[in-house]
């Protein structure tokens, strides 16, 4: 019996060992897996890591190549009352660009025949785009009562932001600029925008090869003449054109595949100058996409029942109410309120 327990013993003993062996091998396996697993992870995410920063990086170059305007930041030259009560004042997630369109012939200083306000509006997940018509008789600081579109020429930007800002009651601070000569290459870099065209604006002989009414591709040329279209109806027309333009570039944009951009960038982008960072442009483009900010909309002001053409001293100017007004795009820029 004694020999048969230290036989057992011994038997038990080695079945143990055999386990234990097994035991130790697979904790040993696993530790070493554990690590390489780690380690295949840190790998990954460094990749990843460098990718994002390399994107960042040449996103940061395709920025930087836009011509950079160093304009004052200081509210006053602005025309931005801090102490007024506007309607800035009294909500915050509002951010605005402002779009100026000038004649190329004319230059940096001519002027500025398109202005529309971009507005990031974080609150209620819009993008919306209101023009005001550049014959818009208002207070320029320093001239006095004259078009709107004057303002670029007599000063540049600044000048042309602080008009806009003291006439309005609006805080902007921050513009882009396009010659309209650039507008043909900016489309065409896209492949052309969609627009309807009616059967007025198609007979004006204008758009080259549109002769009726319908829905069109068009060139970068054709758009250019659309937008400038002028004697068939208004100026509120007139700039109604010009949003449909602007509005049918971001919408292209939006369903181009993301493969595209940096090749349609490279070329639009120094065709635009603007007081705007790379940093800036992509803290406003991030909240954009990450605050999921997709509706688009349109409106200008004045309104066309707020005021009429007239002839002063043998010039047309667009005179109407302009404390009504302010009052009204302070209200839809900031509030909402159309």
């Amino acid at each position: 019996m004694g020999k048969r327990t230290t036989k057992y013993n011994k038997n038990k003993k080695i079945s143990n060992d055999i386990i234990n062996e097994k035991m130790s091998f697979k904790k040993r396996f696993k530790k070493i897996f554990n690590k390489k697993w780690k380690v295949a992870i840190l790998i990954i995410v460094s990749l990843l890591a460098l990718v994002g920063v390399g994107a960042y990086a040449y996103t940061q170059v395709l920025l930087n190549s836009m011509p950079k305007v160093n304009i004052s930041t200081n509210n006053e030259d602005l025309g931005i009352d801090e102490n007024e009560n506007s309607y800035y004042n009294q909500v915050g997630g509002i951010t605005n660009i402002v779009f100026y369109g000038i004649d190329s012939f004319e230059g940096k200083s001519g002027r500025s025949d398109a202005i529309m306000i971009l507005t990031i509006d974080e609150n209620t997940k819009k993008i919306k785009l209101t023009s005001i018509p550049r014959d818009s008789y208002v207070n320029i600081p320093g001239r006095g009562m004259d078009k709107i579109n004057h303002a670029y020429a007599f000063g540049g930007p600044q000048l042309a932001l602080k008009t806009l800002n003291s006439n309005f009651g609006l805080d902007v601070k921050y513009f882009a600029t396009v010659n309209f000569s650039s507008l043909p290459k900016i489309i065409d870099s896209i492949g052309g925008i969609t627009l309807n065209v009616t059967n007025a604006e198609a007979g004006t002989g204008n758009i080259s090869g549109i002769n009726t009414a319908g829905t069109y591709n068009l060139n970068g040329k054709q758009a250019l003449s659309f937008s400038r279209i002028r004697k068939i109806d208004s100026d509120f027309e007139r700039s109604r054109r010009q949003r449909d333009v602007i509005e049918a570039i971001i919408n292209n944009m939006f369903t181009k595949n993301l493969t595209s951009y940096p090749g349609t960038l490279s070329t639009l982008l120094p065709l635009i100058s603007t007081n705007m960072s790379s940093t800036e442009i992509i803290a406003m483009a991030t909240d954009v996409i990450t605050k999921d900010i997709k509706t688009f909309e349109q409106a200008r002001y004045p309104l066309e029942s707020m005021g009429k053409g007239q002839l002063i001293n043998g010039i047309y100017y667009y005179v109407f109410d302009i404390e009504a007004t302010k009052d009204l795009i302070g209200k839809y820029i900031y509030l909402d309120q159309k």
